[in-house]
């Protein structure tokens, strides 16, 4: 089968998609008539629709538009390599002539390289991420063994998803693994998970589970449950749905309303106020049921992995998590800081069921290779962070 032919090649609405332009790269997730801004330009992008991925597109200006393109696509390109290989030039500079004109540059040639837009670089914010770099994210991992069976659990809150959709990409689909992503907010950061276009089997082995609920709950069991239904916001919202629902009810059943004949239409029965407050009342909510099925799986069995990707201190974090452990089981700590792990690495030391505890950082430098001569990138980033791994045994 031509892989251009597969579904999976083929771009969707709802898909996410990156757009390169040179060196500018940014998510995009297709709508119909969707518009995408590059830079200061604006950009239609239903031409891409139907289209298999990466296909290389012109940006045409539209007449009556001001800085607004549509797409067309391009059936031959040639690539950057094969024009330079065309350019005539030297293995050094003996042979240039120092004329002054390749240093001059006009006004209008600052001001279009102003608006052109950041580059991939540039507009990269580590921060966003916790400065997780991707030689940190392939150790993170390694160190963790994931693999496609087995239960792993994650808590993330600092890289946008990125450990998640990393570590679900490992487990893959149609296996029987699964990840309980533990988050500290009300709503999981899944922003680079859902730009990896898993399919929906794999995206149900993604378990998305408050930290605090999913402690509280395993630890004081079903009676909680209840408690937990009373007492949070989902449930509160519901209660004020349902007064809401009644309310709209008495007053409709106060109201005579006249037909076109002057009879008067039939009120409604009682019995259908208290069916709809018994329906609303059996609901519950999303979070609490997610919740109880992370519960279950850690019962059942305990995790093969731990992750542990924070902003901020991690001890409390790693303490509250180890139990739910397999002996035996790795476990990895990654924080952009060296201080909180060292913390960490001394308390953890003192534990009798804590061995092979490693504190380390990586370096990484990117070098560009040229026809006889090779040099590092100048622009290179100086830590990716620190990573403490380490097992539990019995």
């Amino acid at each position: 089968q031509n892989m251009c032919e597969n579904e999976d090649n083929i771009i969707t609405v709802g898909k996410y998609v990156i757009i390169k332009k040179q060196n500018f790269k940014k998510i995009y997730k297709v709508a119909t008539n969707g518009t995408l801004m590059l830079g200061r330009d604006t950009v239609q992008m239903h031409e891409i629709i139907g289209k298999p991925f990466w296909t290389t597109f012109e940006m045409i200006p539209v007449k009556e538009g001001k800085r607004t393109y549509f797409l067309k696509e391009v059936l031959e390109t040639e690539s950057l390599n094969d024009l330079l290989n065309k350019l005539p030039s030297g293995n050094d500079n003996r042979t240039i002539v120092d004329d002054g004109t390749s240093q001059k540059l006009s006004k209008e040639e600052i001001l279009r390289l102003q608006e052109s837009g950041k580059t991939g670089k540039e507009i990269l914010d580590h921060n966003k991420i916790g400065n997780l770099r991707m030689d940190s994210l392939s150790q993170l991992l390694s160190y963790s063994d994931v693999q496609s069976d087995g239960l792993y659990m994650l808590y993330d809150s600092g890289s946008h998803g990125m450990s998640a959709a990393a570590m679900l990409n490992r487990i893959g689909s149609n296996t029987e693994g699964h990840l309980i992503n533990l988050h500290p907010g009300n709503v999981p950061q899944l922003a680079l998970v859902n730009a990896m276009n898993f399919p929906r089997e794999q995206l149900d082995k993604l378990i998305n589970v408050n930290i605090y609920s999913f402690l509280r709950l395993y630890h004081q069991g079903k009676n909680d449950d209840e408690s937990l239904v009373n007492n949070e916001i989902p449930q509160i919202e519901e209660t004020n749905m349902k007064e809401e629902n009644l309310n709209n009810i008495n007053e409709s059943n106060d109201k005579v309303v006249h037909s076109t004949n002057g009879s008067l239409k039939r009120k409604r029965d009682e019995s259908d106020i208290h069916e709809a407050a018994e329906v609303t009342v059996a609901k519950k909510p999303k979070w609490l049921m997610e919740t109880q099925y992370a519960v279950e799986l850690v019962k059942g069995s305990k995790a093969r992995g731990l992750v542990i990707v924070a902003k901020e201190h991690p001890l409390n974090i790693v303490t509250a998590l180890l139990p739910f452990l397999g002996f035996s089981r790795p476990f990895v700590i990654y924080h952009a800081h060296r201080e909180p792990l060292q913390e960490t690495y001394m308390t953890l030391k003192q534990k009798q069921s804590v061995i092979n505890l490693r504190l380390l950082s990586n370096f990484l430098r990117s070098y560009q290779v040229l026809p006889d001569r090779t040099h590092p990138d100048i622009l290179t980033s100086d830590t990716g962070g620190y990573l403490l791994s380490g097992y539990l045994v019995q």
